[in-house]
């Protein structure tokens, strides 16, 4: 069994991104044309449609019934951000970090942690191929003046920067030494690997490359894919060659590769 749920959100309220759509329909193509997907097989959810609860609804979907041998496959392309919580105390005591639905509004009905992706995944049995692609950063406040590249002004950050009330209490974790859990450590112990667009204190590029908008992450990583033998190289070696990809092209983020090691020794989504 195959299954693939892509999402992509370009159009958040005041926080318009630009090329998540492509990124996902760009990977897409690719399922179907290079790695024996089929139309049937895959679920695209975008801008409007991708609620919180229809992301929660389709990863539920994508889940359902795995079993060994079966490929799945989940790719975020959007707003990622991290929010401070208080105690019953009112003190600072925690961090997580979270993806953007369309819906997003900083409250916690409006947002999927990363503690959810963690308990969500726990459940994918061994010998499943699942690998989890997150287009977007999960770092940001006000106080921080994250680069993205030297001198591509058309460039975005694919983080929504807090209202000053919350990137206080960003700061005030900060000064506390309070780490988030972060979506890379989320996939950890699990049988899931995640490509993630940049490291937990970077930002991801929603980047004009070549005339067209696309997520940096997914653009480089699909340009590698794509070279000759790009589908059976082992996945460790296709991110440090997309890192080198992107230095090249000027960008500072720098995508990390965690979870499984059986699965990221091996080429993505191999049959």
């Amino acid at each position: 069994m195959n299954k693939a749920l892509l999402v992509g959100i370009n159009l958040y309220p005041d926080n318009e991104l630009h090329g998540c759509i492509n990124d996902v329909r760009d990977m897409a193509s690719f399922l179907t044309q290079k790695c024996s997907f089929s139309a049937s097989d895959i679920r695209l959810l975008m801008d409007g449609r991708a609620t919180t609860q229809g992301i929660r609804e389709r990863i539920t979907w994508l889940l359902d019934g795995a079993k060994a041998g079966d490929r799945i496959f989940f790719h975020y392309s959007g707003h990622g951000a991290q929010v401070a919580t208080r105690n019953h105390k009112a003190e600072i005591d925690g961090l997580y970090e979270v993806i953007c639905p369309v819906d997003f509004d900083w409250t916690e009905p409006h947002m999927i942690r990363d503690k959810e992706f963690h308990k969500l995944f726990a459940s994918v049995p061994t010998g499943v191929e699942f690998v989890w692609v997150s287009d977007s950063c999960h770092s940001g406040d006000l106080s921080r003046d994250f680069s993205l590249t030297k001198g591509k002004a058309k460039d975005r950050r694919k983080t929504i920067l807090p209202p000053a009330d919350l990137d206080w209490r960003l700061r005030t974790a900060a000064e506390k030494k309070i780490t988030a859990l972060s979506m890379n450590k989320s996939a950890q112990n699990l049988n899931v690997v995640l490509i993630s667009g940049c490291k937990s204190d970077q930002t991801s590029a929603d980047a004009y490359i070549k005339g067209r908008y696309n997520g940096a992450l997914t653009y480089y990583l699909l340009s590698e894919l794509k070279k000759s033998g790009g589908l059976t190289k082992d996945l460790t070696t296709v991110v440090k060659n997309v890192n080198a990809a992107l230095k090249n092209g000027r960008y500072t983020q720098q995508p990390q590769l965690e979870g499984s090691t059986v699965i990221s020794s091996k080429p993505f989504l191999k049959l």
